[in-house]
């Protein structure tokens, strides 16, 4: 099919991880990649397949499993939860600090 990316190939996931991410050192990065790279608000959970559409803050919610609007990744480790509710905390704590 023309204008679809697959995900079949490791060359394709690499351009896909590397392209238009924002924040590339965020831990989020370390479990998603970008779907396409033109909408940085949809990525895919490596551990389930699942598409998120809130971008890499959503994932790490599905990954960490708070509940809210992202469903709970089922293949997530606790090593893993941790990690990413770690850099939630961190994050709403720097945006508390800016007020």
């Amino acid at each position: 099919m023309a204008g679809t990316t697959s995900f079949g190939g490791s060359n394709e996931m690499t351009e896909i991880d590397t392209f238009l991410k924002r924040n590339f050192e965020d831990v989020g990065w370390e479990f998603g990649a970008l779907v396409n790279p033109s909408n940085v608000d949809k990525v895919k959970c490596k551990l389930c397949g699942k598409v998120l559409s809130g971008g890499i803050h959503w994932l790490k919610k599905h990954i960490a499993h708070i509940k809210g609007n992202a469903t709970p990744c089922n293949k997530s480790s606790d090593e893993d939860k941790k990690k990413c509710k770690q850099a939630i905390d961190e994050a709403q704590s720097k945006k508390k600090q800016k007020f």
